[in-house]
């Protein structure tokens, strides 16, 4: 997300599966369930069974009732895993090895992809006649004449492609209209197999081939299909030999095709296996041309009680190529176990896999200026993650830095990389060939899969979120082995504050800390030590979770031992950016959901000034039970649309782990001649946990721990940490209130600095589909800055996520008001003067609009923006339920409220609270309502970010789901759109952003930029101005991270929320 918000001294800114199946839940909503469905929803996957057939699956397995072949184990299982799919949302088909022998006989199609809830002329639905093939079928009389992999792949392909078969079309028990092979020897095969052939045959539910005379197949893809589409491959063992020259020479024809041919990759065959028996089979290969066709097959693989010798671990190592080359995943499965439980849970974390989304998005912050603290330097630091394509719980991430480019002529400002190009694309997004700073070229890349089309070099990075920027610096830095040892990985267990952190082996995170035992990390007891520090030196960054012998990340290989996965995604953090001036400069601290909370350094030349170097990076020991989770990637996420295995011994998705994702603000304190004098910042968890840390981060490459606030005695209310802990300074707080808390005696009256946050999100209510009671996060607490401690707590209705808008209202330095809103559509105001005092006894809230009901609750996730002007406070606030994106109902609103009440303290009598009835509607006649306006958003619409008012302009983003019609692949990431709304309810614009998804907060400021003219008097000089900017607005590019010049409509200044300069005295 992209957040950052007006910094003064404080700089408290921070910007950026499916077996008997339970239904999906919206008790497990959370925002990231917008990454959970597939391009064009309305078409369902297409999946191809390829069950290996062949004499493997009548070898034998011992099993607790006595030997069982794998054919009798597997049978079953498959049966009913397609008889309890969901048959709304899938399309699936069967390939057997061919039964007619031949050295060249590969797979045919036994029946086709359907959908399964198509019906034949007696009602029956193809799930229900493919159930019953499956559990007709005869261990001897479907029994295929070799497993020959390569040339099943490649008539798998040639289905898709609906092209002239290879060998399917010489096969009787082929799937195609009115086939009636006389089998009288199973007869029950053969009436389960007519009632496929019978089917009727539609434009989406085809047969393989159109007549028994046919050899050409009946693509199962539509015309300009979008829907994704997969194999599954079930093996048994090792192939036969003999088919690797046929499979080669399928391939090599297949490249060169005129019309649908592509150039081969340069590793041709594909090699580095371990061990190598199996290289020569062409399975994986093919594996890797499907995935780069127009088709996009990704392969799925299980692996069926494998064999331990050389050979067959070999061809482990093949499948698990295969499945890797493709973008799919590898399962190896014990059939014995309980009846082909295991496999039947490989089944169904797939088909659950089936179901993600593979996206890129970005949040960004820029640095303040600490010659002149109401301006930014001109750096840009954009956070960006992508979620995994397969809904596995480690996700890429990085931090990259750009700039602005002011261009003289056009009077306009707008992203530019490193080299001063333009930074934003088409797309919307980062274009292609843009080179972010701290960024060079390598070839770390050149292992990875060709179907991930990226090339070996980090430069230029493009929109490629894990190539270049913090991450490559992690990955140079920490190359091998030597080296890692060096990196500054610290923790705190139990440690006390004032502790400075990797001063000892107790606070450092690594195989040293006795501290870091099996128990912390959820290990059973019976692990060894061997395995705790593999797994400490994986978070640390060695490439060490082998998948049969080799890694599944495709690292460039020896010497360098670092995985590719170091960085992890920065989805909800908000780098804080804090400039220390002098030799110090820039650093950017913000946390990632690889486990860390970082320090990195944000000079833009990393190679004399060590830019995107990290400082060191912070484990919570709230967090060691999670990281094994990332190591093995492990087990798949559960999200609200995810299908649930009703058998509670199966290994079902889990809701995902967050660590350090919440906001991290900054307490900056100078001295007297404007330096420096100390720095802290509080980093909260959002859905990671319930604390809030605070380190004193003065030496930035030394930090130590302050203090820790949890959700235990006055903080027992305390919710998920979503809302900043933000700096202020209160007439009532003094150092003789601290020591009197504390109860001591003395004090002067200097005053004490406080935080002032939300009480964070009740996820236990607020993710139910109804909201319930409340459980904890509604109230707004106080507390001492300096270590912590329990200062108040002002009662709100229901949770608040979002952060307290602090203010200043006679602008002499100190706080005397605060605007808030809750999960409830309920917005209060905050006071903490008044003319009976200011001690912490006379501060209070109350409700100043009540703008939700049980009928429409209008949920606020954040902060309201206020406006000082004409002796009034203009609150704008938006609602939404950004936890449930997909949620296609509701009816919310961006609201304008008059806050006419000047006097300090609560007013006598309260004023009457603002229902939605006082409110005029923008664009109508009733616009200039005495109580303030609203903007009604479409159905299902929702405000997704938080409110920016820059130069009479307020700017906010919304997100409504897709329809699941239309004719294009576009994502199903919904409709973004940036609004630009007049103060005093005038008339609004918006526009659509490209990508959807959920666009970041606008930022707006002043930012100062160095440029070369290109006008015709002064070409070529160089100059420098100060130029107001603007992020996240509607823009030429439609790009939610565009930044562009703020052209107001009045003069860019207003009345300064709170503006505060902490000298020494």
């Amino acid at each position: 997300m992209l957040r950052l918000i007006k910094q003064s001294s404080w700089v408290f800114a921070a910007l950026f599966t499916a077996l008997a199946s339970a239904p999906a839940s919206s008790q497990w909503a959370s925002d990231i369930d917008i990454y959970s469905l597939p391009p064009q929803v309305k078409e369902r996957p297409n999946v191809l069974l390829v069950w290996d057939n062949s004499a493997n699956w009548s070898s034998t397995v011992q099993t607790g009732i006595g030997n069982r072949t794998k054919f009798q184990l597997e049978q079953s299982t498959i049966s009913k895993s397609i008889d309890n799919l969901d048959a709304t949302r899938f399309r699936i088909g069967l390939m057997l090895a061919g039964e007619e022998s031949s050295s060249s006989s590969g797979g045919y199609v036994r029946a086709a992809i359907r959908d399964l809830d198509a019906t034949d002329s007696s009602g029956t639905t193809y799930k229900k006649r493919l159930s019953n093939l499956l559990g007709a079928l005869d261990e001897t009389g479907d029994k295929g004449s070799a497993a020959k992999v390569g040339m099943a792949m490649a008539e798998a392909y040639t289905y898709y492609a609906g092209l002239t078969a290879l060998r399917g079309s010489i096969e009787k028990k082929r799937d195609y209209s009115g086939n009636a092979y006389a089998d009288n020897k199973y007869p029950a095969t053969r009436t389960a197999s007519h009632a496929v052939y019978g089917f009727p045959s539609t434009t989406s539910s085809r047969h393989a081939f159109g007549s028994s005379g046919s050899t050409q197949y009946q693509s199962p893809l539509s015309a300009n299909s979008c829907a994704r589409n997969y194999i599954i491959f079930i093996s048994n063992g090792p192939p036969s030999s003999g088919e690797d020259s046929d499979a080669k020479a399928a391939l090599d024809a297949a490249y060169a095709h005129p019309t649908r041919g592509m150039a081969k990759p340069k590793d041709y065959p594909i090699t580095g296996l371990t061990p190598s028996n199996q290289e020569s089979n062409w399975g994986d290969e093919w594996a890797r041309f499907m995935k780069m066709t127009p088709q996009a097959i990704t392969t799925f693989t299980i692996d069926v009680n494998p064999d331990t010798n050389v050979q067959g671990r070999a061809w482990s190592a093949a499948l698990s190529s295969m499945a890797g080359q493709s973008g799919g995943e590898y399962f190896k499965v014990d059939a014995s176990v309980d009846d082909g439980k295991q496999l039947a849970i490989a089944l169904s974390t797939i088909f659950n896999q089936i179901q993600s989304v593979d996206s890129v998005f970005a949040s960004a912050s820029l640095p303040v200026s600490v010659n002149s603290r109401g301006t930014y330097l001109n750096q840009v630091f954009i956070g960006m993650f992508r979620p995994d394509g397969l809904a596995r719980p480690r996700w890429n991430g990085n931090l990259k830095q750009y700039q602005f480019g002011y261009n003289d002529l056009t009077n306009t400002l707008s992203l530019v990389d490193a080299n001063k190009a333009e930074a934003i694309g088409d797309s919307g997004f980062i274009s292609r060939t843009a080179t972010s700073f701290w960024t060079t070229s390598s070839d770390f890349w050149k292992n990875q899969p060709a179907y991930l089309n990226i090339s070996p070099s980090d430069a230029p990075d493009g929109f490629a979120v894990e190539k270049g920027g913090a991450a490559q610096r992690l990955r140079e830095d920490f190359s091998s082995d030597t080296l890692r040892a060096q990196r500054n990985v610290l923790t705190c267990v139990g440690c006390a504050p004032g502790t400075v952190l990797g001063s000892s082996s107790a606070t450092r995170f690594d195989t040293s800390n006795l501290g870091l035992t099996l128990s912390s990390f959820g290990m059973s007891l019976l692990a060894s030590v061997t395995e705790k520090n593999a797994l400490i030196e994986w978070v640390r960054g060695k490439d060490n979770y082998l998948v049969n012998g080799t890694s599944p990340e495709y690292g460039p290989g020896s010497p360098t031992t670092v995985r590719p996965s170091i960085h992890g995604d920065v989805l909800h953090s908000r780098p804080a950016v804090v400039n220390y001036g002098g030799t110090t400069g820039v650093v950017v601290f913000y946390g990632a959901n690889d486990g860390t909370l970082r320090a990195v350094d944000g000079s833009q030349d990393h190679v004399n000034d060590g830019g995107g170097k990290e400082l060191w990076s912070f484990i919570p020991q709230e967090k060691f039970g999670h990281l094994n989770r990332l190591r093995t990637n492990s087990p798949d996420i559960r999200l609200s649309t995810t299908s649930m295995p009703t058998d509670p011994n199966a290994t079902a998705p889990t809701p995902r782990d967050y660590f350090f994702d919440g906001p991290i603000t900054v307490y900056q304190k100078y001295n007297s001649n404007g330096d420096t004098e100390q720095v802290i910042i509080y980093a909260g968890m959002r859905r990671g946990g319930r604390q809030l840390y605070a380190f004193d981060v003065t030496t930035p490459t030394a930090p130590k721990f302050l203090f820790k606030v949890t959700d235990s005695g006055s903080f027992a209310e305390l919710g998920q940490t979503w809302s900043e802990a933000r700096p202020a300074r209160l007439k009532g707080y003094t150092e003789a209130a601290w020591a009197a808390l504390k109860g001591q005696s003395g004090g002067s009256d200097a005053v004490r600095p406080v935080l002032i946050m939300g009480g964070g999100y009740d996820a236990p209510a607020e993710d139910a589909a109804t909201p319930g009671t409340v459980t904890m996060g509604n109230y707004i607490y106080v507390i001492d800055a300096l270590d912590g401690t329990y200062i108040a707590k002002l009662p709100t209705t229901r949770s608040v996520p979002g952060d307290v808008t602090l203010i200043d209202a006679d602008n002499d330095g100190y706080v005397d008001r605060a605007y808030a809103a809750d999960t409830g559509g309920n917005v209060y105001r905050l006071y903490f003067e008044s003319s009976a005092g200011n001690d912490r006894t006379r501060w209070g809230i109350f409700p100043i609009a009540q703008l939700g009901d049980t009928t429409n609750p209008r949920k606020f996730f954040y902060a309201p923006d206020v406006v000082m002007s004409k002796g009034k406070a203009i609150v704008l606030v938006g609602s939404g339920d950004r936890e449930k994106p997909l949620q296609t109902t509701g009816s919310d609103r961006f609201f304008t409220l008059f806050d006419n009440n000047t006097v300090k303290g609560a007013p006598s009598p309260l004023p009457t609270t603002v229902k939605p009835s006082d409110l005029g509607v923008v664009g109508t006649d009733t616009a200039n309502a005495p109580a303030g306006c609203y903007i009604s958003l479409a159905t299902g619409e929702k405000v997704v970010n938080a409110a920016t008012t820059a130069g009479g302009m307020t700017y906010f983003g919304t997100n409504q789901p897709s329809s699941a019609s239309g004719s294009t692949c576009n994502g199903s990431l919904g409709v973004a759109k940036a609004y630009a709304a007049p103060l005093y309810c005038k008339a609004f614009d918006s526009m659509e952003f490209l990508g959807g998804g959920l666009p970041p907060s606008p930022v707006s400021g002043l930012v100062t930029v160095t440029y070369t003219s290109q006008r015709g008097d002064t070409a070529g000089q160089q100059f420098t101005r100060t130029v107001p900017f603007i992020i996240g607005a509607p823009n030429p590019k439609r790009s939610a991270i565009e930044g562009g010049k703020l052209n107001p409509p009045i003069k860019p200044t207003r009345s300064r929320k709170y503006w505060f300069q902490e000298r020494s005295r």
